[in-house]
């Protein structure tokens, strides 16, 4: 699921920002990482030994392979990365110390209605790149998960399968809603990475 002309985007400082371009998210200052390689040579003669190393040279990372850094980096191509999915509720609205953040500070539900320590799996099925620099993964908690009406805000991504294990690769709060025990809840993550 690409980011859709005129959807509405909220970032970690509290902006909102829209959506203006399908596929393409808006210029955020300061907030796009980038990818880039840089390559030089040496050239060593096998008599004295003596090396020429050359001046650095930036390369270009092409669309297959920043698709591949994209894979790995989210577990596309791979089990143990950010294959697992906590949701539950935090005390503490979102902001820029996040990212010093280990797991969801007040309680994270597990994918029974019992209780248990599951938490929800996301196949590599359910990922795909979407746009040009996006990977989507997207994942349903069905009405028999989390069935017993607690309120959420938060979901994060573990390299972990238990409740409780594992530090998080990500969070993000939402507007606090209670999953009702007739409702599923669809949720998809975009990591959007810049050319």
């Amino acid at each position: 699921m690409s980011f859709k002309r005129g959807e509405k985007l909220h970032t970690h400082d509290g902006k909102v920002h829209r959506i203006t371009r399908t596929g393409r998210l808006p210029k955020i200052a300061g907030e796009m990482p980038r990818i880039r390689g840089f390559v030089r040579g040496a050239l060593v003669d096998c008599l004295t030994g003596e090396e020429r190393v050359g001046d650095w040279h930036e390369n270009v990372i092409t669309t297959y392979g920043h698709g591949l850094i994209i894979k790995n980096f989210v577990g596309l191509a791979g089990s143990s990365y950010a294959s697992f999915w906590g949701l539950g509720y935090m005390t503490e609205a979102q902001s820029s110390n996040f990212s010093t953040m280990s797991k969801i500070d007040s309680t994270e539900w597990a994918t029974a209605s019992t209780g248990g320590v599951a938490r929800l799996t996301v196949s590599a099925s359910t990922q795909t790149l979407s746009g040009t620099w996006t990977l989507s993964q997207s994942a349903q908690y069905v009405s028999t998960a989390i069935s017993h009406a607690q309120t959420v805000n938060c979901i994060a991504q573990y390299a972990h399968s238990s409740v409780g294990s594992g530090t998080a690769i990500s969070l993000a709060t939402f507007a606090s809603s209670t999953k009702g025990t007739t409702q599923a809840l669809n949720i998809t993550y975009n990591f959007v990475f810049s050319t």
